[in-house]
């Protein structure tokens, strides 16, 4: 079992603008190029962000183009999509979460007025809700799993269109976990086990599966409950769970309160840089209001830019938008921020639910993308 340390930081790198010139600068502020992950040998915590440091060397280049290309376009970046919008006011449903980062920042940063758009975020308690209430029209965007969308096209309970990405996995962002008390030193020892997930028949259960595989055991040798991600740490230390699929900050909360240790990293193997989330609305809604798809799309894609790219910004709007202390976004693990929906990515998570039977035949989610 690995142990976390909490000495890792990083400065930030400078802001970035967005959408750069260059494929393979979009490469690397997506988190995808020059990444160097922490080696699987050292504790837990240990090297953190290290993978980010590999990723300031080769993100330095690319931030100078990427504020060339932002300079060389008329102006300020954004204004020129500032007018014409079908729909300038709009609502954005999440689950309070590091996930949804990028849609923070454009919001602090008021990357959202330069294109036009005034945008309120409304914190829901589940995603299960939003798609009923896009339906219903009280909310426009759904910050959501891709899994919830897969879901909804393939069940004919609505058609959706996948705007902008959100979130990826990142070293030490979802872990399984246990207290050190436990006797669960590998993922080896919870066949038989209860786990905590936020979600049954989600992408949780399915990263949980697949972390599990290796060691032999199948989805009907643990018992899987469904509870959400702040109360899991207390569950663990009353006896009620042995284990937990947890998420960021949560993890590191529960690291300095309870000193839960790590099972396992989600972030490796088959599940390595996982995409998790992203950005959708109805696809009726989209082909309604196009112009403003677009500019919102534009913003998301600058914050997730200034997310992978600015350490410092990205944990100063953490602190402020999920009222965390700054000893805690100070230390915690963060994911990736890709400035683009990809739907090779994206595919990957259609197809762990076919394997885990959250689909009855295969998906293709360019049907999610217009395609």
């Amino acid at each position: 079992m690995r142990h976390r340390s909490f000495s890792a930081t990083r400065p930030g790198l400078g802001t970035g603008c967005g959408s750069p010139g260059s494929s393979w600068v979009a490469a690397v502020l997506a988190g995808r190029a020059g990444r160097a992950r922490p080696s699987t040998a050292v504790p837990a915590g240990q090297g953190r962000r290290s993978w980010r440091r590999g990723l300031a060397a080769v993100t330095v280049a690319g931030i100078a183009v990427a504020a060339a290309a932002c300079t060389g376009h008329g102006g300020p970046a954004g204004t020129a999509g500032a007018k014409g919008l079908e729909k300038p006011d709009l609502v954005v449903a999440v689950v309070p979460a590091e996930a949804n980062a990028g849609l923070y920042i454009a919001q602090a940063k008021g990357l959202f007025a330069k294109v036009g758009l005034h945008v309120t975020i409304k914190p829901v308690v589940s995603a299960q809700a939003v798609i009923p209430a896009m339906l219903h029209g009280s909310v426009d965007v759904d910050g959501g799993g891709y899994v919830t969308y897969i879901l909804a096209q393939a069940k004919g309970i609505a058609k959706i269109r996948i705007l902008a990405a959100g979130f990826a996995l990142g070293p030490h962002v979802n872990e399984i976990i246990a207290l050190s008390r436990a006797n669960i030193q590998s993922p080896a020892d919870l066949r038989g086990r209860t786990i905590a997930v936020n979600q049954r028949g989600s992408v949780a259960s399915d990263l949980t599966y697949t972390a599990l595989a290796p060691y032999g055991i199948t989805p009907d040798q643990v018992h899987l409950v469904a509870m959400p991600f702040p109360a899991m740490p207390g569950a663990l230390a009353a006896g009620k769970i042995d284990a937990a699929y947890e998420t960021e900050p949560f993890v590191t909360e529960a690291v300095k309160r309870y000193g839960v240790q790590a099972v396992t990293d989600l972030d490796g193997g088959a599940t390595e840089d996982f995409p998790l989330t992203g950005y959708a609305v109805l696809d009726s809604w989209a082909a309604r209001y196009p112009r403003t798809a677009a500019a919102f799309a534009k913003a998301i894609e600058r914050g997730n830019a200034i997310a992978v790219t600015n350490l410092a910004v990205l944990q100063q709007v953490l602190s402020a938008s999920l009222h965390l202390s700054p000893n805690i976004t100070g230390v915690m693990a963060t994911g990736t921020f890709p400035t683009s929906a990809n739907p090779v990515q994206i595919q990957r998570a259609a197809d762990l639910m076919l394997r885990y039977g959250q689909l009855k035949e295969p998906f293709d989610v360019k049907s999610l993308m217009g395609g």
